[in-house]
Formats: structure tokens, C-alpha cells, sequence
């Protein structure tokens, strides 16, 4: 009956059905105008996402709906709008399933959307505001002297009411600003190396748009900032490409900007797969890869691991970037490895009846601090990690094989990783690229 009301009513209406909360969240929300003209409702006579609740409802972040939003079965609708909504333009309301309209979309797009949300539960970053206690910046109205140093071209004199961009075109700095100063293309960003806690916090539209792209607190809109006192700066955008580049970040991409983390990382690797390929069918070898990925993936997901990339047989897992087990991220990894193993018996009896083989998987984690960020041509882009914790990590995997071991963990993964897990022997490790051997510890499962 919904879909009976004329246009020029359901724009002026309440949407009604909505769970209390959800409404007065939905009703406060600046980008969202809720009525009749924009409103989707689940066709499940239950909803298994939402138990108890009945007519459960989807808003579309666009405003005064004027751009439309066409319903794709039961569990997802395809939104037009990109800037206003999320990183991916699908957005899910109905998380079963598995009742609706069969997705009759070509497998490539598809598998993008599922891609991408997978992607966005772990690249969520809350970090657009400065860290730490903000120092006084002076009265309402104050206006003092301060120093913005450009590193690589020049030291330049402005007050605590001059925007940042202002300032630096005033004084002959080439600051690149494509939209003109409002905060729209963020190309006029800085890297604030000094005085972060002197720049003021980020008003709407400069949070606004750091969220799109991802950045840290330290990277700051020029257009925007203000300043109390001195700072230390970097222009990020030089030339055309960098204009390019950043433009298209946050479109496709969730976490396209570089910042730091602390992580565990895990390499996983099969034993005698090569000897198992060589003499199996094509088929056969994608059919049973696969086949081991999902078990072994739904043990990393289970424990909140980001699975970075495949490597052939191998694979490299992140954990930290999921919010919920972000402290535990050590334990997790640890949990993981023990999973593996612990399900590799179940796989290799399969294994053993159809192929009359069996594989041996090997586990190295270390823990440390990261590089993240999507790195690639702009058609096929990759959300990774990098930095020597990655390479460390690798490294440990593969001491395995001369250890004779399963699982190999580093001494900091170990140590935060805490009680509840059985160690064995402990090697000193010889690892490319250190100079001194690498402590390593065997766990038991």
C-alpha cells in the first residue's frame, strides 16, 4: 500500500515501522530525511537479521530521495548515491539472505560487492580526530601570530585566523586546491609533523570528507585548518598524477591514504602441495584449494583475521583491523594457527580418500607495527600491509621447514598473546634481512 502513495505526499510524510531507537537515530541523522518517497521495506514475514521486529526498513542517505534506489531482492539494494552512503554503493539490510528475488547480477559484480564489504569491517577507522588532549587555542575571537614551517619550501608568517591553504597561497607557495578551498577534492592536504595539538579540530566538512578518504589525524585539509600556534607541515600533492590520485581515493578503495598499526600478521603455507599438483587435474587442484581456503578461512574469520592476499597455496592474514578483537589481535593469531592445525586431520581425511595424499601446513606470526593502505593501479587496487612485521612474519613461516615445526611464533607474539596456549622448544633463528638471530617459539597443539 506504500507504493500507492502519491509522490508529492510520501515526500512530506513520516516513514512510519521503524524500531523506536533506529527512528530517533534515522530522524537526528543530518544526511538522512526520512518519508514514504525513500523507504524500503524487507518482504520477510520475519526477519531472521532482526528477530521480532516486522517490516523492518532500509533509509537512503541521499537527502530528499531524489535519486532513486531499486530494490534487489530481499537482502540488498543498489543505491546511485556514493559520497553521502559508504565507500561501496550496495547497502545491505537483511544480512540472512537467504529468502527474496535470486541476485541475477553477473558473477564479477557480485563478487566486487562481497568483496567490499568484507573489506570495509576492517579498514572502519575512527582516527579522524588529533590524538591526545587539544592545548588552549586562545579565546573565541583571539587572533595571535604564528609560524607555518613548509618543509621543502618556505617558513611562512599568518595569524590564528588564516586558514592554512590561505596563508601558504599568499606567500607564493604553488598549494594545489582543485575545488577551490571547500572541501570537496582534498588536494590541498598537509602532513602535520609538528603542532598537531596547535591545529584546531576539524570542522563537519573537513570530518566529512576525511572519513571518505580515510585519513589519519595528521593529515589535515588546508582549505579548513586553522592553527594557535606554530606547525610543522608537508604539502602531499605536487603534481597532476598526485591530483589523480587523490581524487579517485575513498571511491573504490576504503583506507587508500598510508597509516600505521599494530598488528599480528600471519603467513600459512602448504607442505607437499607442488608434488600434489603436478599430478592432479587442473580442476582437481582449484577444487581442493578452494576447498581448503573456506576451512581454513572460516577459522580466520571466526577470529577476526583480515586475509590479505593468497599466495598460490599460501596465504597472509592481518589481525587487529577488526574493531571488536583490535587489543587482541596476538591472541587471535595465535587461536588462528591452533585452529588450522586442529582442522587439518578432517581435510586430509578427505584428502587421503578421493586423492591418496595428505598436506602439512605450516604457521608464522609475528607481531609489530604495519604500513596499511590500498596500493595498485587504480583498475585493481589491494588493501595490504606492509613493513618489516610482514617480512618478519614471512620469514618465521618458513623457518618451519628447518625446524621441523607446524607453527612458529615470534617472541613479542607470544608474550602478547598471553596464558591458555602450550609452548614447546624455542629456536634462535637465522632470518634474512637481521643481523641478530630472531628468537622463535614452537607452539604445541
Amino acid at each position: 500500500m506504500l507504493r500507492l502513495v502519491p509522490q508529492h505526499l510520501a515526500t512530506r510524510l513520516d516513514a512510519p515501522m521503524m524500531t523506536r531507537d533506529r527512528l530517533a537515530r534515522g530522524r537526528d541523522h543530518p544526511t538522512i530525511r526520512m518519508n514514504l518517497a525513500n523507504l524500503l521495506l524487507c518482504s520477510c514475514s520475519s526477519c531472521p537479521s532482526f528477530p521480532r521486529v516486522y517490516g523492518e526498513a532500509l533509509y537512503c542517505a541521499s537527502g530528499i530521495s531524489s535519486v532513486p534506489i531499486t530494490e534487489k531482492g530481499c537482502n540488498c539494494v543498489t543505491c546511485t548515491v556514493y559520497d553521502l552512503c559508504s565507500s561501496f554503493n550496495v547497502a545491505y539490510f537483511c544480512i540472512h539472505g537467504h529468502c527474496g528475488a535470486k541476485d541475477d547480477r553477473p558473477v564479477a559484480m557480485r563478487i566486487k560487492d562481497l568483496a567490499g564489504s568484507y573489506l570495509e569491517r576492517f579498514t572502519a577507522f575512527e582516527g579522524t580526530e588529533p590524538r591526545g588532549k587539544q592545548t588552549d587555542l586562545g579565546a573565541e575571537g583571539a587572533e595571535v601570530g604564528i609560524t607555518l614551517h613548509f618543509i621543502g619550501d618556505k617558513d611562512v608568517r599568518t595569524t590564528s585566523k588564516v586558514p592554512i591553504l590561505e596563508a601558504s597561497l599568499g606567500a607564493g607557495i604553488p598549494h594545489t586546491h582543485v575545488c577551490g578551498g571547500r572541501a570537496r577534492c582534498s588536494t590541498c592536504r598537509v602532513l602535520v609533523s609538528e603542532g598537531l595539538d596547535h591545529c584546531r579540530p576539524r570542522n563537519e566538512a573537513e570530518a566529512r570528507l576525511s572519513r571518505t578518504k580515510g585519513f589519519s589525524p595528521e593529515i589535515r585539509l588546508a582549505c579548513q585548518t586553522t592553527a594557535s600556534g606554530d606547525v610543522t607541515l608537508r604539502r602531499l600533492v605536487l603534481d597532476d598524477t598526485d591530483i589523480q590520485v587523490a581524487i579517485r581515493e575513498g571511491r573504490a578503495d576504503p583506507g587508500d591514504v598510508g597509516r600505521e598499526a599494530e598488528v599480528s600478521v600471519l603467513f600459512c603455507d602448504i607442505r607437499s602441495f607442488t608434488a600434489f599438483s603436478e599430478r592432479a587435474l587442473p580442476y582437481d587442484v582449484i577444487h581442493i584449494l578452494n576447498r581448503y581456503f573456506e576451512t581454513i578461512g572460516a577459522i580466520i574469520d571466526g577470529h577476526g583475521g583480515y586475509i590479505d592476499k593468497y599466495m598460490g597455496d599460501g596465504l597472509m592474514v592481518i589481525f587487529g583491523l577488526d574493531r571488536t578483537t583490535r587489543s587482541d589481535h596476538a591472541r587471535q593469531a595465535v587461536s588462528t594457527a591452533r585452529g588450522i592445525i586442529q582442522a587439518l586431520p578432517g581435510f586430509n581425511q578427505y584428502m587421503r580418500t578421493h586423492f591418496n595424499h595428505e598436506f602439512a601446513v605450516g604457521v608464522g606470526i609475528h607481531s609489530g607495527t604495519v604500513i596499511l593502505g590500498s596500493l595498485g593501479f587504480h583498475k585493481k587496487k589491494e588493501y595490504t600491509a606492509l613493513g618489516d612485521t610482514v617480512n618478519t612474519a614471512s620469514r618465521i613461516e618458513a623457518y618451519n621447514k628447518t625446524a621441523g615445526t607446524a607453527i612458529l611464533c615470534s617472541e613479542r607474539t607470544r608474550d602478547l598473546a598471553g596464558a591458555g596456549f602450550r609452548w614447546g622448544r624455542q629456536y634462535a633463528a637465522e632470518v634474512k634481512g637481521k643481523n641478530e638471530p630472531l628468537t622463535v617459539h614452537e607452539l604445541l597443539v
